[in-house]
């Protein structure tokens, strides 16, 4: 009979990539794989299910808080606990782990339920979960997805209860597993008493590559691509940096516009100067490669402020890299530490800084086309999901025969 392992986390798969990677990677070796989560959207739980490829994955919501599908006054209630948790949290000080998730116990007693031979907890939902679980004697390990006691600071969030759970998770882990090197090292020096995460990348699988070598680009052209197009994404700053252009750019931005963003950018976008902005609705994850490839520069602009911002490593960075295209990529040691790699493709500038971006965009467009075999082929040896995997599974297979 086929060990079974948990995977344990409180968003949907399509918000979600490390999961359902982690899930199919796990299946396709012969594990018995169940997906623990919470619903909150019946569109949303329709894009999760594409997301799954193995039918031994079950995919199950210990709560599911999707309107009709849920008696109104629970619902209503279990929202209402939340938000005086974290008011609780901002107004008194007082930490609970209401402030992280929807009904902790709930989700613990569902996971306990699967009587599963190893979980793996995800998102920092899946911290509070996973110390209840190795408390009643199961076996966690931990992917620590961001570092979460440096995300997200707002008042209302639970820093010190994040930095147990993170100490708590290091210590008793089976394993624990990040998305860089640099968060690695950083975990390790701030709990020095635990295990130092091992590395898996946010990379994706080298069968979605697209035949991306003889794509046609777009002549100066310059990609961003997210779930939300909002406010505080370094948008504003590429766009500053377009109007120093002298020559016609295009901007494209993929994704779902914030209502009213749209037309605050396109208030101060560079129009008069020639440039252009054409915002693309969002896409299918295995559309995107092909896609991107289109594009002379993709952007990886991130932030360095949390501290958690700094230190990871995006899917954005790998997505571009694996479409064979050059990258303006902020200097956050995250990203410093993929663009080790790529010396003739990636360029790192400061954050919030147009004026060295505008000089460095156009060094990127005047650079000799790259040769995306070459670029393609260190992706998929460092960073693919393949590459990944392999070390998941060892990970696995070692936590499993303990």
């Amino acid at each position: 009979m086929a060990e079974k392992i948990c995977l344990i986390s409180d968003l949907h798969l399509s918000s979600n990539p490390r999961v359902w990677k982690e899930a199919n990677a796990l299946a396709g070796a012969g594990y018995d794989v169940v997906i623990l989560t919470m619903w909150t959207s019946a569109e949303r739980r329709k894009k999760d299910l594409l997301l799954i490829h193995h039918p031994t994955i079950t995919y199950k919501a210990a709560l599911n808080l999707i309107p009709g599908e849920i008696d109104f006054l629970k619902r209503f209630y279990i929202r209402l606990r939340s938000r005086l948790a974290r008011e609780l949290k901002r107004r008194l000080n007082v930490d609970s782990a209401w402030c992280l998730g929807y009904a902790p116990q709930t989700m613990t007693k569902a996971a306990l339920n699967e009587k599963a031979d190893l979980y793996i907890a995800h998102t920092e939902f899946g911290i509070v979960i996973g110390k209840e679980l190795i408390l009643k004697g199961a076996k966690v390990a931990y992917d620590i997805e961001d570092w979460y006691s440096c995300d997200y600071l707002v008042p209302e969030r639970p820093v010190k209860l994040l930095q147990r759970l993170e100490r708590f998770a290091l210590q008793n882990g089976v394993y624990c597993s990040c998305p860089s090197e640099s968060m690695s090292i950083a975990l390790a020096k701030t709990y020095p008493s635990g295990k130092k995460p091992e590395v898996l990348y946010n990379g994706f699988s080298q069968n979605e590559n697209a035949d991306v070598h003889n794509v046609p680009s777009i002549t100066r052209s310059l990609v961003w691509f997210s779930q939300t197009i909002g406010e505080g994404r370094g948008l504003e700053t590429i766009i500053n940096a377009i109007s120093k252009l002298t020559s016609k750019t295009e901007l494209h931005l993929i994704g779902e516009c914030v209502k009213g963003y749209n037309e605050q950018l396109k208030e101060f976008f560079p129009f008069d100067k020639g440039h252009e902005l054409i915002i693309h609705p969002p896409v299918k994850h295995h559309e995107l490669i092909l896609i991107l490839s289109r594009f002379t520069v993709g952007l990886a602009i991130e932030n360095k402020y949390p501290e958690s911002r700094n230190q990871t490593v995006t899917n954005k960075i790998l997505q571009y890299l694996q479409a064979g295209i050059k990258v303006l990529a902020t200097d956050t040691k995250g990203q410093a530490e993929v663009a080790a790699h790529f010396n003739e493709s990636v360029v790192l500038v400061p954050v919030d800084d147009p004026e060295k971006w505008a000089v460095q965009i156009e060094q990127l467009f005047s650079l000799q086309a790259i040769d995306r075999t070459k670029q393609l082929s260190r992706f998929n040896e460092l960073f693919s999901w393949e590459a990944q995997e392999k070390k998941l599974l060892n990970l696995v297979n070692k936590a499993i025969n303990v």
